[in-house]
Order: structure tokens, then sequence, then C-alpha cells
């Protein structure tokens, strides 16, 4: 799996976005790869500067407050500045569209912040980045300490290790490759987890099971094993089976093993992006690698 070359940054302004920036930019240093700033300006606010003749200068404002942003980030372990892109109208489409226009390979964005007029935008604004984007999103969480940045112009990464949670389905080789690659690349140890989520039938129910049941735990040990075995000895990986409500058992899977990122899969099995997988990245309070497709 290779390594993004070109990263798309969403900014508003709040301590949630300036968190992901700050990863963004170390892993534009680590990576070799280029950056893009991106900022959204609320339509209704684009609209009353131009009707009281201040379209030039709002969108002024706007740069200056950018560059006052990257002015007080650690120093860029990339040669290259980032790029700035200032748009307007809704934060999701746009923030979409930007990665497609800038040929973005990730997207790096907080879970959270506020708009230009104090409402809350990231939250489901993430999770509709998430939902759609035809690239992997890095999900920054508001956590300590942080895991990536950069100190003295150099990217630093203390992953601690990088957790790979698997489905036991299609997704499953792009999203443990991926780990692989990113575990490489920051230099730290790699996990393969999986959690047999056991969904009991309520008491009232009169058809038997109501889902399927999930894999002992030595089934999902041997297929972890077999999807390890492609990936090489570096970094060689180990691996977590654990049974339990999902999102939990993985937020615990994460706290245990110290894990600085989480990788998960958008789409397929359990592991989707969905409410439950949606609870995962919540809970895990970690920066979650959603990779998109098979």
């Amino acid at each position: 799996m290779a390594l993004p070359t070109s990263l798309l940054c969403p900014i508003d302004f709040s301590s949630h976005s300036e968190r992901a920036l700050r990863h963004a930019l170390a892993l534009a240093g680590a990576f070799g790869a280029h950056l893009t700033v991106v900022t959204i300006n609320d339509p209704v606010l684009v609209a009353g500067a131009a009707a009281a003749g201040y379209a030039s200068t709002l969108r002024d404002q706007v740069e200056a407050a950018l560059q006052d942003t990257l002015g007080r980030m650690p120093a860029a372990a990339s040669p290259r500045l980032p790029a700035i892109d200032i748009v307007t109208g809704a934060p999701a489409p746009e923030i979409l569209a930007s990665a497609e226009r800038t040929g973005a390979e990730l997207i790096v964005m907080g879970t959270r912040g506020l708009g230009a007029t104090g409402r809350v935008i990231f939250g489901s604004t993430t999770e509709r980045v998430v939902r759609e984007a035809r690239v992997p999103v890095l999900a920054v969480p508001e956590y300590s300490p942080e895991r990536m940045s950069v100190e003295q112009g150099e990217p630093r990464f203390t992953l601690g290790q990088v957790i790979a949670a698997v489905g036991l389905d299609a997704a499953d080789a792009k999203v443990a490759g991926t780990a692989a690659e990113w575990a490489r690349a920051c230099g730290a140890p790699l996990a393969l987890g999986h959690v047999c989520h056991d969904v009991p039938a309520p008491a009232w129910w009169p058809f038997g099971a109501a889902a399927e049941p999930a894999p002992s735990n030595d089934v999902a040990y041997a297929a972890l094993e077999a999807l390890g075995r492609p990936l090489g000895d570096s970094p060689a990986a180990t691996f977590e089976v654990r049974r339990g409500n999902l999102p939990a058992g993985i937020a615990a899977m994460v706290h245990d093993l110290d894990a600085g990122l989480l990788v998960v899969s958008r789409g397929g099995g359990q592991h989707r992006i969905g409410s439950t997988a949606y609870r995962v990245m919540t809970e895990a309070a970690v920066p979650t690698l959603v990779v998109a497709g098979v």
C-alpha cells in the first residue's frame, strides 16, 4: 500500500482543527508529501460581506488568519510550504471537492470543531467526509499527549503501536496492508486485532439466534495469523483477539497496547463505518485512519 504524497487538512480555526494541522504537518514531513490547507467560508457571511462591498476584505482577513495559524505551528519538517485553498459553501461537500481538486490522497481533519458562526461543524461533517471520501481519512480527536508532532523541524512519532482493526471480511487485506505501511513509516510495532462481537438474541425473540454467531477465538486468531503472513517481518505483526462489545473492546485494545493509531475500514463487515464503527472512532480516543473501499 503506497503512502500518500498529497494531503488535505480542513481548518476552521478551532483548537480541534489546529491539532489536526499539527498531525498533517508531521505526516507531510515524514512522507515527503505536499500539504494543502483548506478553509470554508459560510455563504451567509460571504453574501453579507459582498452586499456591503467587503468581499475582498473578508477573503484577505481569512487568508491572514490562515497565515497566522500556520505561523503558530511548529517549524514544518517538509521543505514545501502548505498551499492554501479558500472556498465558500457547506463544509463537507467543499472538503470533498477540495480533495478532488488538489489531488489529495489523504484527508487529515479533527473530529469536531467550531464554524465561523460558532456552531459545531466537525462531527457530522467528519462523519460525512469519512463516508463519502474517495481517499483515506485520518480523524484526529482531542487526546493527549499527541502522538504525531514536529520537533526542531523533524517529524516525531510516538505511536506505541499501530492497530489494524479487522472484521474478518473482504476489507481485511487493505486495512492490514495500510496499517503495516504506516507502522513501517512511523517506526512503530504493528498489531492485527479483532473483537468477536457476540449479539445475543433478546429474551422475547422467538426465532432462535438474532444474528450469525461470532467465530471462536481460535478461528479468529488463525485468520489474523493468515492475514499477517503476506505482510512480512518489517514490522512483524502481533495478534489480539477479544470478545464482547465491539466499540468498547477495540477501545480497550487501543488502551492496553498503548496504541497511537487505529486503522479501520469504511465498508464491509462489522467494522464498517456506521453507528457502531463511528463509536469505535470516538471511544478509542486516538487518531483513526479510515480506509476507503476494498
